[in-house]
């Protein structure tokens, strides 16, 4: 009964599997003999059959031995979630995968380490679930708002099918067949990757730092992860070659900077105050965007939405280092993600989002104690290259937190010697492309954003304090009503959306139910300065924060005379803001009624600049068109 069992069992999977192909990949209605139908049918099946029959054994053998040591449910919702990740991916990159054979090697890549790597985590959600992190239903409500986010992102961008359709997520039809066989095949695949009789000692010896840091880190890669993937979505929809043609957002130049740092022959800069970008992150960008062939394109969108989940991570692994509060630091990098600017600029293919990464990687720094030149050159390296003036925070961080003045002048002097260096190295590299900083006639050209104190009016320059004031502390975090400047100029009508319209001196608005997050956020933003105050000299924290005020003052001065749409700059002081006030509020880490309080900010701002994004979109789709 046994072998008969076997053999019927075998032969139903065998037909099944042959009747299936033969539909799939051979046109069996295209067969006019039946004869023919069921010889394309029958024979494949009996040998499959036959072959299943021999190992059957062995397959029993093994699903035992994977049971005795899996958790088969754990590794199915892992392989779920690594299937569905896969079939967006598969959908994102479908162009630059192009053959069949291609999108086989990657499916079967992905599938089969993500399962892997998500049979890991899923274990340690379980856990969490009974002891740890997601112990809590309030860490869980949190955890699953950002899936809902990202959905509502997909869902209102595909209202706009000029910016964004269905089929850049989804697997091509003509390849589904092949998709789900690949799929099924690296998810056993991955089981057996997975089985101690096959994994390396030394490998496994090498991989506990890793594993020790994931499984401290969780929570912050999981929202890393997540606003990589919100990003990824916004970038797909925002990223169009319109913005070098009839769309301007912010005054940011985001279709030429996706020239300059994803093509293949890039682009001329001639802005001294970006004097190492591009050897800082167009060799980053081009060497993923190089997999990505003709559509280079997607390179950018890739870099720059892994660059916003890494700030995410970073500002959880800031708070987290201070209060040892992973619910405390898990909403702060949840806040710092769910900005307006976050949002945004994460999203375009620009400066902005790297050097809001630097500018947060080098107060980790600070934060560590960090004092040798060998490791701060380089980081200080990295605001000075991306945009010269991020290098005065990083210098007034380093002096708020007793670096020493002659190790400050020393340092600043090896930056800007260094800088001189790898700026003429630029050039050489890429000739005729980059100006010089340290040339007046090059130079020359950033003091067209500049005014004076003589060529602002007193009644001008109350006003561009007020325009500081609501971009600094207002428009970065809750999103208003974006001015749309529209102009008719041939061949297209032209917008530009705007904070601040200079020529009309008007600037955006909160409407309606916007003003609830707005309060919500003011009420935050003023009690964090309160409990500074009230603490400063028992907190533990006081060089850091001082370290935050310095940054934000001296974008607050500059910004008074250089630059109109301050928007654009908001990455820039950003981490600061929402630094600053983690620090200055840690006496209620674990406070469950303010971990509540800080909750409903966060998703009301979460939910406003959701809005914030979608008026965009809705602005921008009816040009986006109309381009060629």
């Amino acid at each position: 009964m046994k072998l008969l069992l076997r053999a019927t069992l075998s032969l139903l999977i065998g037909f099944i599997v042959s009747y299936f192909l033969a539909l799939t990949f051979f046109h069996l209605a295209d067969y006019p003999s039946q004869t023919d139908r069921l010889f394309l049918t029958l024979v494949p099946a009996l040998a499959i059959g036959i072959l299943l029959f021999e190992t059957f054994p062995a397959i029993s053998s093994w699903a035992a031995r994977i049971q005795s040591q899996f958790s088969i449910p754990h590794y199915l919702i892992a392989f779920l979630f690594s299937l569905n990740l896969t079939y967006t991916a598969v959908g994102f990159l479908n162009e630059p995968l192009r053959t069949p054979f291609g999108m086989i090697l990657f499916t079967a890549a992905f599938i089969t380490f993500g399962s892997v790597a998500g049979y890991y985590l899923v274990r340690r959600a379980t856990e969490s679930f009974r002891n740890g992190f997601l112990s809590k239903p309030f860490n869980v409500i949190l955890a699953l708002a950002l899936p809902l986010l990202l959905s509502a992102v997909i869902y209102a961008s595909l209202q706009f099918p000029s910016m964004f359709l269905i089929d850049y997520i989804i697997v091509p039809q003509k390849w589904m067949t092949l998709f789900i066989i690949t799929s099924l095949a690296a998810g056993a695949l991955g089981l057996n990757l997975r089985s101690p009789a096959t994994c390396c000692w030394k490998v496994e010896q090498l991989a506990v730092p890793l594993q020790s840091f994931i499984s401290q880190n969780l929570p912050g890669l999981y929202a890393g992860g997540m606003f990589f993937l919100i990003s990824l979505i916004i970038a797909r929809a925002l990223n169009h070659p319109a913005l070098s043609i009839n769309s301007v957002l912010f005054e940011s130049d985001a279709g030429p900077w996706m020239t300059i740092l994803a093509s293949p022959d890039g682009d001329v800069v001639n802005r001294s105050v970006h004097p190492l970008t591009l050897i800082i992150i167009r060799p980053l960008i081009r060497f993923v965007a190089g997999f990505m062939g003709e559509h280079w394109q997607l390179g950018g969108m890739l870099v720059t939405a892994a660059a916003s989940g890494l700030c995410v991570f970073m500002a959880w692994l800031f708070v987290k280092r201070a209060t040892e509060s992973k619910t405390y630091a898990f909403l702060f990098a949840i806040l710092l993600g769910s900005t307006a600017t976050h949002l945004l600029f994460g999203s375009l293919t620009e400066n902005y989002i790297f050097g809001a990464a630097a500018l947060i990687f080098f107060f980790l720094l600070i934060q560590a104690d960090e004092k040798r030149f060998s490791v701060l050159i380089p980081a200080g390296l990295l605001l000075f290259g991306i945009t010269i003036t991020n290098i005065a925070q990083g210098i007034i961080g380093l002096f708020f937190n007793k670096f020493g003045l002659r190790r400050l002048a020393q340092y600043a002097v090896l930056i800007f010697a260094s800088g001189i260096v790898l700026t003429t190295l630029t050039s050489v590299v890429y000739p005729n492309t980059q100006t010089l900083f340290f040339i007046p006639a090059d130079l020359a050209f950033e003091f067209n954003f500049v005014k004076t104190g003589q060529d602002i009016p007193a009644a001008n320059f109350v006003e561009k304090f007020q325009v500081v004031s609501r971009t600094m502390f207002l428009y970065g975090i809750v999103g208003p009503t974006p001015i749309e400047a529209v102009s008719n100029k041939p061949p297209f009508p032209t917008i530009d959306l705007k904070t601040f319209d200079v020529r009309t001196h008007r600037l955006a608005s909160y409407k309606g139910l916007g003003n609830i997050p707005l309060v919500l956020w003011l009420a935050l933003l003023a009690g964090s300065f309160l409990v500074f105050v009230k603490n400063i000299r028992s907190t533990n924290h006081l060089p850091l924060m001082l370290g935050f005020l310095g940054a934000l003052a001296f974008n607050f001065l500059m910004h008074l005379f250089y630059g109109t749409e301050l928007f654009l700059y908001t990455p820039f002081w950003m981490y600061a803001l929402v630094l600053f006030i983690a620090l200055a509020l840690s006496e209620f880490a674990d406070k469950k009624w303010f971990e509540t309080a800080l909750a409903i900010v966060v998703l009301a701002l979460m939910i406003n600049n959701f809005w914030f994004i979608v008026t965009i979109l809705h602005g921008l789709a009816p040009f986006y068109a109309a381009a060629p």
